[in-house]
């Protein structure tokens, strides 16, 4: 059965530290809104499969995944959100609320990897 990837925004309400735990290559975007909506630049290398931890500024943020990913927040404030909504526009409105449930878009229904926050 394919995955579907998951798409996470991350809000963080001021400076923060954060150990991410990623199955697979994952590309951290910060996202800054400008008068024609969000643009996504790069934040740092790309995470490598395993633990690797952060320091975050205030803001928002956003990745993909196709494999469960765990999150901890060892100080400041993160708010997380995680989609698996078939669009084509991959940066939701931050902070997003995930999308009622079903197929959305041209992607074939797939088990949805998980997120868990600490």
């Amino acid at each position: 059965m394919k995955k579907k990837p998951l798409q996470v925004v991350l809000h963080a309400r001021e400076p923060s530290l954060v150990e991410f735990t990623v199955g697979d290559r994952v590309q951290l975007d910060r996202l800054t809104l400008s008068p024609h909506g969000y643009v996504a630049e790069r934040h740092g290398k790309l995470l490598e499969p395993g633990v690797t931890t952060l320091a975050l500024a205030e803001g928002q943020y956003f990745f993909k995944t196709l494999a469960d990913t765990h999150l901890r927040v060892i100080c400041g404030g993160v708010e997380t959100s995680a989609s698996t909504n078939g669009t084509k526009n991959p940066f939701p409105d931050p902070p997003a609320q995930p999308p009622p449930p079903g197929g959305l878009g041209d992607e074939p229904e797939g088990e949805p990897p998980q997120l868990t926050v600490q």
